[in-house]
């Protein structure tokens, strides 16, 4: 049995509008199905109420849980929930702006080298560059 690395705490606003989510710890392919249980119970509370995952503590996400966040965004869209993914960071913060979970800094900039940056070479059949 794996041991599971992470924490999701629940919280909710004064009014009762809005379930906060913090998550914090190593989000593996162990942690999926918490986060899925902890995920859908906070839709059934609310009825068109909001949702927030507060991802700051999380220092890894892995593809399971980031399908579970997919799936999440998708039942809130449907049912009429808001859905909102907050505070995420670095390398997780990357692959959730990958997936559109998060919106993409202007600052972050993805780079993509040119054939010529990254390798030097000579089509075969091509006359050598040096003579």
């Amino acid at each position: 049995m794996t041991e599971l690395r992470c924490a999701i705490e629940r919280d909710t606003d004064k009014a009762g509008n809005t379930t906060y989510l913090h998550l914090s710890g190593s989000f593996d392919k162990a942690a999926h199905r918490e986060l899925r249980r902890r995920l859908w119970d906070a839709f059934a509370r609310r009825r068109r109420g909001r949702v927030v995952l507060d991802l700051a503590g999380v220092d890894e996400i892995g593809s399971e849980c980031i399908e579970v966040l997919l799936t999440g965004y998708t039942r809130a869209l449907r049912g009429g929930h808001g859905f909102e993914v907050v505070n995420a960071r670095g390398g997780v913060r990357q692959m959730l702006e990958a997936t559109g979970l998060c919106e993409r800094r202007d600052d972050d900039l993805l780079y993509a080298p040119a054939w010529p940056d990254v390798f030097d070479f000579t089509p075969l059949g091509a006359p050598d560059r040096l003579g």
